[in-house]
């Protein structure tokens, strides 16, 4: 093999080697084969035997809820915690503080508009349930002015007025 004297050549000619001391390596003589192990004896299991081994690595885990235990890969978590029961959409609140409902705003034209109250879009006569921090409200609006509205709580007696924040630029 020709030793380059030029470095493009160079790649080329580690390449071969490095191959060749490859091959080399590979043609090595086979070791000598083992002995053949020999047999050993059949094991015999008495049935007090295997039950005392399969006891000695059986893993029993308690299903305990909080207090009483907790999760070992989340310790602060609380989603073990019981849930409290889930509150029916045929419970409305018939009640309201008037610093729950808030007028959000007010879209459309003079002739045909629609408000939003509380994230829930109602328009002039129309009924709907409106979330609040306690539960839900059935609310019909009955007017829509432009920066007002007017409305009526179920099991209230008196309507509302809801006045939109005016902000200062």
């Amino acid at each position: 093999m020709k030793i380059p004297h030029n470095f493009a050549d160079a790649p080329r000619f580690l390449m071969g080697i490095g191959l060749a001391c490859c091959f080399m390596a590979g043609c090595q003589k086979a070791p000598p084969a083992a002995p053949a192990a020999k047999k050993a004896a059949p094991v015999v299991k008495t049935k007090a035997a295997a039950v005392s081994q399969t006891n000695e690595y059986v893993s029993v885990f308690e299903d305990l809820q909080p207090p009483q235990a907790r999760d070992p890969f989340f310790p602060d978590s609380h989603r073990r915690e019981p849930a409290p029961p889930p509150q029916q959409a045929s419970e409305v609140r018939k009640t309201a503080v008037a610093s729950e409902l808030l007028l959000k705003g007010i879209v459309g034209s003079a002739s045909r508009r629609s408000c939003v109250i509380n994230n829930e879009i109602l328009e002039t006569g129309e009924q709907g349930l409106v979330r609040v921090p306690s539960g839900q409200l059935r609310v019909r609006c009955l007017t829509i002015g432009n920066d007002y509205v007017v409305i009526k709580v179920d099991g209230e007696a008196q309507s509302k007025r809801l006045f939109m924040d005016k902000k200062n630029y």
